[in-house]
């Protein structure tokens, strides 16, 4: 027996009748490699082919339930985690607006209308609410059911979202002046416990779908987990607190100010982490990995 034949692989010994059958680019430098043999390299870079297939095959997704109208649930949850992304950075732009002239805000900020930001942040959660839908729709169904609690539990939180914005919007219309309590329940509180709610409802749902996709399961330490943005609301809500009990000029209620900017800043930075973990979620419920029979046939 050849020194060859000892030391080849038995993947590549069990790929040695097998042709790629479908359209598969080279996991290293995107050469097309359909109608080439399983067991052979690339022939742009030398890449073996056996590693192209086992980086695109995915055998943990294949042995998950498969989801009724996939491309629905994962255009849904995106939609959803886009529209309060940009819900959220509105409200978090009127909040900055209006910050004191202590902190260097940009002017241009400080120019636009608050009412504005605060009512597109009401069309944009209504939007998230539409988005939803869907899924609600099909979360009665076997695959989604571990889902439910969570897309019943965002569903809530946009909701509630969406009021609190409006209440926002009717205290800015009647100018009047409000105890610092009053100002601090609707324009922090409120919204801080949507966004929880909201944050609750990803924290149960987004996991569960995540485990079909390779990429997600993989991130581990960059996924953006629900249970910092919760502990970001905590301490939003905290330094509200300390600005509302602090006179208006002073150190400790620019302290607080700081506090709260950072907190939203998290928010934000947070969402933006889960808008890029939905997006290899939707890609792989849009477009799933092939299975080993599709992906491969034998030479005739």
């Amino acid at each position: 027996m050849s020194t060859e034949s000892i030391i080849k692989s038995p993947i590549a010994e069990n790929l040695s009748q097998m042709q790629i059958a479908l359209h598969l680019p080279c996991a290293r430098c995107g050469y097309e490699l359909r109608e080439l043999m399983a067991d052979g390299d690339c022939p742009e870079c030398g890449e073996p082919i056996r590693l192209t297939i086992i980086e695109v095959i995915d055998p943990a997704s294949k042995r998950l339930t498969p989801i009724h109208k996939p491309k629905a649930v994962g255009d849904s949850i995106a939609c959803v985690v886009l529209f309060f992304f940009v819900a959220v950075v509105l409200y978090v732009t009127a909040i900055v607006s209006k910050a004191p002239e202590s902190l260097p805000v940009p002017d241009f900020l400080r120019n636009i209308s608050t009412m504005v930001l605060i009512c597109l942040s009401i069309a944009f959660g209504l939007l998230a609410i539409l988005a939803i839908v869907p899924m609600m729709k099909m979360s009665k169904r076997l695959e989604l059911v571990s889902c439910r609690r969570g897309i019943i539990l965002t569903f809530v939180g946009l909701l509630f979202w969406s009021i609190s914005m409006a209440l926002i919007a009717f205290v800015l219309l009647n100018q009047q002046t409000h105890s610092k309590a009053i100002m601090m329940l609707f324009d922090t509180c409120l919204p801080a416990i949507a966004g929880g709610i909201v944050f609750s409802g990803f924290r149960r749902m987004v996991p569960r779908l995540g485990q079909r996709s390779r990429a997600f399961r993989q991130a581990q330490g960059s996924r953006q987990r629900m249970n910092d943005l919760l502990a970001a609301l905590v301490v939003l809500i905290a330094g509200r607190t300390l600005m509302a009990v602090s006179p208006t000029e002073s150190n400790t209620a620019l302290l607080a100010l700081i506090v709260i900017i950072l907190s939203l800043s998290l928010v934000v930075i947070g969402l933006g982490y889960l808008l890029h973990n939905i997006i290899w979620i939707r890609s792989a419920l849009v477009t799933p990995p092939p299975a080993i029979p599709d992906l491969l046939r034998s030479k005739i």
